[in-house]
């Protein structure tokens, strides 16, 4: 088993990338509105190219793994309810279950764990990320944006809110070029030469801007005055999704060790970035702004004890 401080040696500069981009805007050297940019470019662009030039260079059959997205499909759920069932406990809202559901099961899988599992596995990791995406784009928050409307809207049916978030989920481009990455690898149709060079180099440049820009929106967050419910989200997001997704894997028939530590270790990731702003949606801005921070700080431990468990590393 690799020791801590070889585990720290991997993933410490990925925190290092985000301690930098922190406290270039809260020193004032970069304004927050141009980390949204950087974000803008790494989701329209970046990661759109990795995922693409990932998923085309590989045949069809290495890419659809039913099993992954059965296991990791329904990790998530269940971390997804448990939460769901703490906030009912605690009287809240049907769309403030929701919002607790969504925050303790999908990841922010684009700009931490992305560097992360490059870094610890190189780019076979890719297709158990594009798939991780799949669930969470396609399933979890199409479940979650259904809910929270009906509880929004009382007395409006959730499988006509379902049906009217899906649309709106084919015009992403992480979901537009995972479509297209497996569309070249059934048909073997790949783009020019040329082409292919462009996609290569907006795919170097995901990593390190990723991380960058999750530190610069950290700024400003003040998880402050709802420590009940930054509590729950924060350790069902940590603790059950992992713990969730180990679950599944251990009741149904072996994957290989790749695909096992890729889902475990993706559940680790603290949410999505955007989760304060579809908050924000539902009038929730505050509290799901505030829980980014230490769901984010406290992942570092989370995220080597977990590595260091697996016993995986370049």
């Amino acid at each position: 088993m690799h020791d801590l401080t070889y585990i720290l040696s991997l993933t410490s500069p990925t925190f290092i990338l985000i301690a930098m981009g922190y406290i270039s805007v809260r020193s004032g050297f970069l304004q927050k509105d141009n980390v949204r940019t950087l974000a803008w470019f790494v989701i329209n662009f970046g990661l759109p190219a990795a995922l693409f030039r990932a998923l085309s260079s590989r045949s069809f059959q290495d890419i659809l793994h039913y099993d992954y997205l059965l296991i990791f499909g329904l990790g998530s759920f269940l971390s997804f309810m448990l939460l769901f069932v703490v906030a009912k406990l605690r009287t809240k809202s049907l769309t403030e279950c929701a919002m607790f559901g969504l925050g303790g099961s999908i990841s922010n899988s684009l700009m931490v764990g992305y560097p992360i599992i490059m870094q610890l596995f190189g780019e076979a990791a890719l297709v158990p990320f594009a798939l991780t995406l799949i669930i969470e784009n396609f399933f979890i928050l199409p479940l979650a944006l259904a809910l929270a409307d009906t509880g929004r809207h009382e007395g409006s049916s959730f499988f006509k809110a379902l049906a009217k978030s899906l649309p709106l989920l084919l015009k992403n481009p992480i979901i537009v070029s995972i479509g297209l990455g497996i569309l070249s690898a059934a048909t073997s149709v790949h783009p020019p030469q040329f082409v292919g060079r462009v996609i290569d180099m907006l795919a170097v440049t995901v990593g390190g801007v990723a991380l960058f820009t999750i530190g610069g929106m950290l700024v400003g967050l003040q998880p402050k005055g709802m420590v009940t419910d930054l509590s729950s989200i924060v350790v069902g997001k940590l603790v059950m999704h992992p713990l969730s997704v180990f679950l599944m894997i251990l009741l149904f028939p072996p994957m290989s060790p790749l695909f096992q530590s890729v889902a475990i270790i993706l559940a680790c990731m603290p949410m999505f970035s955007i989760y304060a702003v579809i908050g924000m949606r539902y009038n929730l801005g505050g509290l799901c702004s505030a829980v980014l921070l230490p769901a984010t700080l406290l992942s570092f431990v989370s995220i080597n004890i977990v590595i260091w468990l697996l016993d995986v590393g370049a």
